[in-house]
This record gives structure tokens, sequence and C-alpha cells, in this order.
């Protein structure tokens, strides 16, 4: 059956895709169903209604051209603040943490790896959910890219990566109630509950807060992320036009990597210049969530559902990333809310950590989560190369 916007209606599909991605940022900061479940799925969903409704095509130039063009040129801008030195720096003991938190992904990605061998697409979905879960969601296009996986299996790990991020938020926001958790670990944070966020505005809005923006630094902004993607597609082209060994074309040879290491390079050398950029993260954030509204005219439910293993192999992997991440916290003698914030971190990434913190009255934890989240958008392809070779 025809839409009633076909593929060849271009800006009417544009004005679909911004609407709902408007709508999605809308949802989350204005509503409290919106602020639980969290833009991104309300993107996914609310595009996938639209297909199914048929009021837009399930296949677009606009799609592509985002996936092509806007998602790389959001990545860098949410890396901006990426400053290594000052991350080592200023998060403290969160930063100690978050690796303990990563390793129970890669704990649970080698568990998976070893119940699903010889599944088609193992290497890139290990190689995904990896990179998702050290790195946050951002990362899992990266992998797919690298490991040349089918968008099926990429829209199917994206979807059902931010259907299991909305459980482990929930898990981790109300695990500080349970006895066992109160009994066996320490919760300053909760103790201190008075501290905590402006319960007037949503998690959302107040991570959200307006900042200094102006019309240069949005140009500035653009101007920089381009910059970066320009050098980065230079760097690449000259990668894979030698010789080299197969792992160094993917960690070398991907714009998605290199586009990640040249900011973080940049942002950690010149961070007087970058913290100055104010917009940049926010311009990010609503390409990020445009391309996840192109994800759900591209990926309906029976496509999530019919790429089999992957949502037991990514749920597994949560699972055993939260239960090491708790008790390997109870062994260092970390608070169940510092455990809770690094666990959220690798998981979701920055934004995620942060709405955690701020939900749940942790404000002493909130920049530390940003700053740790910030290191896994680094960090995670990397992780997720690796586990995926290892498959391959």
């Amino acid at each position: 059956m025809d839409s009633l916007i076909t593929s060849s209606d271009v800006l009417l599909t544009w004005m679909v895709v911004v609407c709902m991605t408007a709508f999605a940022i809308w949802a989350e900061q204005k509503t409290k169903i919106g602020g639980f479940i969290g833009s991104s799925i309300i993107a996914i969903f609310g595009a996938m209604i639209l297909c199914n409704i048929h009021l837009i095509p399930v296949k677009s130039s606009v799609y592509s051209g985002i996936g092509n063009i806007v998602l790389p040129l959001s990545i860098p801008l949410m890396l901006f603040k990426c400053d290594i030195k000052r991350i080592i720096r200023d998060s403290g003991r969160l930063f100690v943490l978050y690796h303990i938190a990563a390793v129970g992904t890669l704990i649970g990605s080698f568990i998976c790896g070893m119940i699903f061998a010889g599944r088609d697409g193992l290497a890139g979905v290990a190689a995904m959910t990896t990179g998702g879960y050290v790195g946050g969601t951002v990362n899992i296009v990266a992998m797919g890219k690298v490991f040349n996986m089918e968008a099926g299996y990429i829209n199917a790990v994206a979807v059902g990566a931010n259907l299991l991020l909305g459980l482990v938020m929930l898990v981790l926001g109300i695990g500080g109630n349970f006895g066992f958790i109160r009994r066996n670990m320490r919760h300053p944070y909760i103790d201190e509950y008075e501290a905590g966020a402006d319960n007037t505005k949503s998690l959302a809005e107040q991570y959200w807060k307006p900042k200094n923006i102006t019309l240069l630094t949005i140009a500035l902004c653009l101007a920089t992320t381009f910059v970066i993607i320009g050098i980065s597609q230079v760097i690449c082209n000259a990668v894979n036009k030698t010789d080299a060994h197969f792992i160094i074309k993917q960690l070398f040879g991907s714009i998605y990597l290199v586009m990640t290491l040249v900011t973080a390079i940049l942002a950690t050398l010149f961070p007087n210049y970058f913290s100055k950029l104010e917009g940049a993260e926010e311009l990010g954030n609503i390409m990020i969530l445009a391309w996840f509204t192109t994800l759900g005219c591209a990926a309906t439910l029976d496509d999530v559902l019919s790429a089999g293993y992957v949502l037991v192999f990514m749920a597994i992997v949560c699972v055993v990333n939260v239960v090491f991440s708790i008790a390997a916290g109870k062994v260092v003698n970390a608070s169940y809310e510092e455990m809770a914030t690094a666990s959220c971190a690798t998981v979701g990434g920055p934004t995620t950590a942060a709405a955690l913190a701020i939900n749940k009255g942790w404000s002493a934890l909130i920049v530390p989560g940003v700053l740790v989240g910030l290191y896994g958008y680094i960090i995670g392809n990397y992780f997720g190369v690796v586990v995926g070779n290892f498959f391959r």
C-alpha cells in the first residue's frame, strides 16, 4: 500500500522527520511519560507508527541523506567538550568505576559470543553491542559501518539498545530502594536526597537548560564539525589506498572512528576554543534524534524481531553489565549511586547518566557522569573493534 506522502515528496518527508524530532524533544521535557522513556524511543516508535499508518514512506532519499550526512556531522558536535585531561581530572572516582562497568559489558559480550557462536552477523552484532554498551548508543552505527553490517541488523541493534536502555534506567533508578542494596552497599547520595533535583522541572528540561548561544557560536559549531569530517575523510581515503592490515584499515579507514579520534585530540589540545562553542551538544542531539526518526521509518517491529538472537544477545549483555557493576562496586567499596551512574554511562552515554543522576537527586554525580559518558564515546568503538574481530 502506498503512503500518503510518497518517497518522491522530499520536502514533505523532511517536514515529518523534523516535526517528529521536535515532538520527541518536547515530549521528553514536558511530559512525565516522555521523560521516563526518553526522546530517542519516542522518535523511533513515533516514526514506526507513521509508517504503519502509511503516512510516510518506508524508504526515501531523505533517510539516506540523514544517515550519510547529518549523522556523521552530529558525532563531533557531541564531543566538543571531550577534553581528556579534564575528564580524568574532574570525574574522580567515577572515571575508575566507569572502566569497571565497561569490563562488565566485555564479559557479557564474550559470554554471548560463545553462546551464539556460528550465528549470522555475530561479529558485527558483538561489535555493535560492545561499542554501544561501552560508549552509548551513538557508537552502534559506527560499528555497523566498520563491520559492513546490513541495515536490518544495524536498525535492530539500535532499536533494541534504546528499548533496553529504558529498562536499565528503570532498574538502576529503583535499585537503591531494594533492601539488599540498602543493607550491603553504601548509599550516601540517597541518604542526602534533600540536595536533589528541582522537582518543578523534568530531568530532561533541567539538563538542556538555556545557554549563551549566539549566531556566531552556531556558525562556528557547524564549520568546525564540517572541517573535522573533511579531515577525517582525507585520512580515511589515504589509509584505505594502502596495503595496511585490515585491522589498521578498520581503525583508521572508517570515518566514524577517525572523526571521533580527531575530535578528541583537538578538544584536548584546544580546550578553550571548543569550550566556547555553546550549542554544539544541542545541534548534535537534534541531528542524532533526526537519525533515530529515520531509523523508526526503516525498522519495523517485525524487522527487529526477525533479527532473532540480537535482542537476546543485547539483553544478556545489559544484565551482565549491571550485575557485574554492582557486585564489583561492593568489592571496591563504591557507593550504589556511583556504580549505577557508571553503568548507566556505559549503556546510554553522557545524557543518560546525567538524566539518571538528576532524576534521583544525585547532584554531585551529574558532571562526572557526563564526563565519563563523553569518554565512552571515544573508547567504545575501539572496544567494539576488538570484540568484533575476536568473533570473526
